[in-house]
């Protein structure tokens, strides 16, 4: 691995409790000026520390902050399935919590690098502007594989190049709550017969599993179809 890249995080069965919250308003960037320059801010609070980037670091922050808003959606998606073991796939998961921990590394390493050259000098301010010379070098890698799309996991380039790698696809549209509320919402449109499945417990076990600890068993069970439910929305 060359030295202006960092090393792969190795996370292993971490719990997700353990990886990272909310950050507030750490990191989000602004929208670009008509040099497109983007005014980034450093820390939690707005407006406590911000620089203005140079409109190559603009860019290239804008491609890794979206790249992290993405990990971080499979990131989700997957847990969600391991709940449910409902098309969990852990070698997946396993990718994409690394990848997502990788990236937010990096997202980190930028934030950290500014303020260091700000401490330098280097960033004259405040207000601090970022000269247009001035290039995060340690991107580079990042921003020359995003555009190839070659993975940024060492174990997926190395499958490429030994040619026994097999691309996983994983649409977030087949399972993101966004997209399921959109169908939902739009059914009249699509067309789409939308059913929902009630399963109703025998009262007599719910007192006595308690005695003997037995299982519930299903008493009955009903399915209601959306369009039948409410035909006057068809």
């Amino acid at each position: 691995m060359s030295t202006d890249d960092l090393p792969w995080p190795e996370v292993g069965n971490v719990s997700r409790g353990a990886t990272r919250g909310n950050q507030g308003q750490k990191g989000v960037l602004g929208p670009s000026d008509r040099d497109g320059r983007c005014m980034l801010q450093l820390r939690v609070q707005p407006g406590v520390l911000a620089v203005k980037l140079n409109r190559q670091t603009s860019e290239w922050y804008r491609i890794l902050d979206g790249e992290v808003t993405v990990a971080l959606r499979h990131t989700k998606s997957f847990w969600r399935k391991a709940r449910r073991r409902q098309d969990y796939d852990a070698d997946a998961d396993q990718d994409h919590m690394e990848l997502h921990e990788w990236l937010q590394q990096l997202k980190d390493k930028v934030m950290s690098h500014l303020e260091l050259l700000m401490q330098k000098g280097e960033i004259q301010g405040p207000p601090y502007v970022m000269a247009d010379d001035t290039e995060l070098t340690f991107m580079r890698k990042f921003i020359e594989r995003h555009a190839s799309g070659i993975p940024h996991n060492p174990r997926l380039r190395n499958a490429i190049a030994d040619g026994t790698y097999v691309p996983r696809e994983h649409s977030l549209e087949a399972f993101s709550p966004d997209r399921t509320s959109e169908d939902f919402l739009d059914h009249r449109q699509t067309g789409k017969n939308y059913s929902f499945a009630f399963t109703f417990m025998d009262p007599s076990f719910i007192q006595s599993r308690k005695r003997c600890n037995a299982p519930l068993r299903p008493f009955a069970t009903m399915e209601i179809s959306l369009p039948k439910l409410f035909p006057q929305v068809r």
